[in-house]
């Protein structure tokens, strides 16, 4: 998938998630969200592609099932932290682990994109790939920034 889908889809899962589900509502929430989709998925495509023989390839370090929600928990809680420093609050136990799964979540959000796309993402030292489309298949990338899109329009309707 296209960058520009990625991060659409991951900010509209991560707006619905802290507003409908944790009822969080403030800007400050918002551009919170707004910077783990950027570093979380900045994150998992600068260190998880390189190539190999001109053939871009994805790196088991970070498009793996379980490593990928490591890389977004680590990012959301070093962001989280430094926002915390940045406000003057510091962060609770709660919202550390809160923070980390949103991380998470992100992180999954990219994995399921990428596995729509014939490179697939790994389950353990395995690559699948839920359909073989290719990542720059317009109607793919269309439907899902829609959904990311009509995610962030439902979270505040």
């Amino acid at each position: 998938m296209k960058a520009i889908t990625h991060d659409l889809f991951s900010l509209g899962v991560g707006l619905y998630l802290v507003f409908r589900v944790a009822g969080q509502t403030n800007i400050l929430y918002t551009l919170l969200i707004l910077f783990l989709v950027l570093g979380t998925n900045e994150v998992i495509d600068a260190l998880g592609h390189f190539n190999r023989g001109g053939i871009p390839v994805r790196s088991l370090w970070t498009h793996s099932v379980f490593t990928a929600p490591i890389w977004g928990a680590g990012v959301a809680v070093a962001s989280a932290y430094l926002f915390g420093i940045i406000i003057g609050e510091t962060m609770t136990a709660t919202q550390t682990v809160f923070a980390a799964g949103l991380g998470a979540v992100l992180a999954y959000s990219h994995l399921l994109l990428d596995s729509l796309t014939e490179g697939g993402v790994y389950l353990g030292r395995r690559r699948i790939a839920l359909a073989h489309l290719r990542y720059n298949n317009l109607a793919l990338n269309s439907a899902f920034a829609a959904i990311g899109v009509l995610l962030a329009f439902a979270t505040f309707v």
